[in-house]
């Protein structure tokens, strides 16, 4: 985070992707919902991870700017400022506003939403195999914090589109292959 950074007017899109990180903040009236796309594209998936034995969910997706102020403040008020932006955003920071961002876990396995036990799980790793084929990257990889800014998420995944199989297969983040901060 850039300390005194006030919310810009307008996203910021690099070749035509939206992108919300801690140098790239979004207007706090920014209130897209849920991406329709990215929804239809996440039942793909989900079909197809039926038929592959796993039942996967979306446990929360859009938040709105208050949501994040209400969900920040939580964890700031639980562990302290500095542990809390390691793995949330503040308000007008989450990908979650952008509604790109769907945090996936096992229906019946509901102790492993949030955690990183998810990714060591047969449906974590069928996600994390197969995730791109349907437009979603690993949004926040395992050795990647420097760039992301938080640590990894095994769970939290974000649509990016036709570019996912790219980035995935290179092994970057949202941050290298658009080449910003």
């Amino acid at each position: 985070y850039v300390e005194g950074m006030t919310l810009p007017d307008e996203p910021t899109y690099i070749n035509g992707h939206l992108l919300a990180n801690k140098l790239h903040p979004l207007p706090a009236t920014f209130a897209p919902g849920e991406s329709k796309e990215a929804r239809a594209a996440f039942e793909k998936m989900a079909e197809d991870a039926k038929r592959a034995g796993f039942t996967i969910t979306a446990f929360s997706t859009y938040r709105s700017y208050d949501y994040q102020v209400d969900l920040y403040n939580r964890y700031k008020n639980r562990d302290g400022e500095s542990e809390a932006d390691r793995y949330s955003a503040r308000p007008g920071y989450s990908e979650h506003q952008t509604g790109l961002a769907f945090d996936i876990g096992e229906v019946g396995n509901e102790k492993d939403f949030a955690s990183n036990r998810f990714g060591q799980t047969p449906a974590g790793q069928w996600v994390n195999e197969n995730a791109a084929r349907y437009g979603f990257i690993l949004r926040y990889p395992e050795g990647k914090e420097d760039i992301t800014g938080y640590m990894h998420e095994s769970w939290h995944f974000r649509y990016v589109g036709d570019i996912a199989e790219e980035i995935m297969e290179k092994g970057l983040t949202l941050e290298e292959y658009l080449d910003a901060p």
